[in-house]
């Protein structure tokens, strides 16, 4: 992973606090926080870390353990962004041909379609097709009943047409090598705890005027939803001292993972590859995403459905 960041040439990650190393006993969670591209700044960062000095006060289960800024240029330089949505843009390159059987049923389901005579193209297509910019395609307001998710894949019926990721490239065209994101990371008990701190950094974004009441949260910053994202995160944002990341072996949730058996390259064969097929104890299969299929869970609830898949989706090689 070190290989994969390094670059000693322009800017580096700088780190203003450091990882304190693991907690692994299982009863904590270590959520990352960053930034959006467009919103990143003084103003949004300062609003963000004042409503988590006040629930430190108010609630000692919540602590800052990491926080960094990491320079644009080295976000491009390290194509830090392709490789975090690795499967998202193989997706939006290759629409239709990527899905799955089971895909293929859901969507057909769910828009009253029928396959082989419907129109799926990625998101990069689509800027051609329907004659979008990236951040027109993006924000190409539709109705619930023509949006779906599958399989953490977002589909919009656009025009009769099924776009797949179509945020991925208004995701690229975002990220510039002036634009900076401040990286955090906290400790505590659970996710209901955290959603709750979400709730109060929405609600003061709102009030600044920084995002309108009904723009959701994720608009202006993304937070990790389960222990497998918390790793996927790690691995492209979490630094010791310039472009040397913390080693993946002392995060919290690979260190309770390896007290079930796991090894960290178990841990990131799911995350590179996060489709997979998990049966239960009936003997039934469901075919979900990793990072989906574990949101809000605790690591012993995660590792639990880790050790029911049976199959994964390769989409892509390292």
């Amino acid at each position: 992973m070190a290989g994969e960041r390094r670059d000693e040439t322009r800017g580096e990650p700088q780190v203003l606090v450091p990882y304190p190393g693991p907690d692994g006993s299982g009863d904590v969670q270590d959520i990352f926080v960053y930034l959006r591209p467009e919103t990143n700044g003084v103003l949004v960062e300062s609003t963000l870390l004042k409503v988590i000095e006040k629930c430190r006060k108010d609630r000692s289960s919540i602590k800052l353990i990491y926080l960094a800024n990491i320079p644009g240029d080295f976000i491009l330089r390290n194509h830090i962004v392709e490789r975090h949505y690795a499967q998202k843009f193989y997706f939006a390159v290759h629409g239709k041909r990527a899905f799955t059987g089971s895909m293929r049923e859901r969507v057909e389901a769910y828009f009253g379609v029928v396959w082989d005579e419907t129109t799926v193209i990625g998101g990069f297509e689509a800027l051609n097709i329907l004659h979008k910019t990236p951040e027109e395609l993006h924000s190409t307001w539709v109705s619930a009943s023509d949006h779906l998710v599958t399989d953490g894949q977002s589909i919009k019926r656009i025009d009769g047409i099924l776009v797949v990721n179509y945020d991925m490239p208004a995701l690229l065209a975002k990220n510039s090598r002036s634009t900076d994101i401040a990286v955090m990371l906290f400790r505590c008990t659970d996710y209901d705890l955290f959603e709750e701190v979400v709730d109060l950094m929405h609600e003061a974004l709102v009030e600044k005027g920084v995002l309108g009441r009904n723009v959701p949260a994720s608009r202006a910053f993304h937070y990790s939803k389960g222990p497998f994202e918390q790793l996927l995160d790690a691995v492209d944002y979490l630094y010791a001292s310039g472009p040397e990341p913390v080693p993946l072996e002392s995060l919290s949730f690979v260190q309770y993972a390896a007290t079930r058996g796991f090894t960290l390259g178990d841990l990131l064969g799911v995350v590179r590859n996060p489709i997979g097929l998990f049966d239960d104890d009936g003997g039934e299969f469901r075919e979900d995403n990793i990072f989906i299929y574990t949101a809000d869970d605790s690591y012993a609830e995660s590792i639990d459905k880790l050790e029911h898949l049976r199959a994964q989706l390769w989409t892509r090689r390292y």
